[in-house]
């Protein structure tokens, strides 16, 4: 038997690791299994590159201890690469470029996507967790 699979937008993952309450519980389960390795986790690669701008703001925002927390739960990284490319071109031009990456990295890795973005999880025909 295969685990779920989930694609991570990136409030989730900055709530989780901040413990901040503005984060849904069904989110908090979602991610407590993604630490437990009861599931397989994706993260596209613009999440992190807005982590690292997040941490620009944000001085108590430390990028390079968040990433070592989502090493923990081996999330695999989904690079910007032909496959999503491709994907992105595909969308509706209502979608901005940063949910694109995200859009197509949880349609090509077959993940629901947990995100708390309203027009993602209402915009397109994805299925969606918050």
């Amino acid at each position: 038997m295969s685990l779920p699979k989930y694609c991570f937008d990136t409030h989730p993952l900055v709530w989780y690791y901040r413990e901040s309450k503005t984060l849904s519980e069904k989110a908090k389960l979602i991610l407590d299994e993604a630490f437990s390795g009861d599931l397989v986790a994706f993260v596209p690669s613009i999440v992190l590159l807005e982590a690292f701008h997040i941490s620009l703001k944000d001085s108590k925002f430390v990028f390079s201890e968040f990433v070592g927390f989502l090493k923990k739960a081996e999330f695999i990284i989904i690079p910007l690469e032909e496959e999503v490319l491709k994907t992105c071109f595909g969308l509706p031009k209502e979608i901005n470029i940063h949910d694109r990456i995200v859009i197509a990295t949880a349609k090509i890795s077959g993940s629901r996507l947990v995100t708390k973005d309203r027009a993602l999880r209402s915009l397109f025909p994805l299925e969606t967790i918050w």
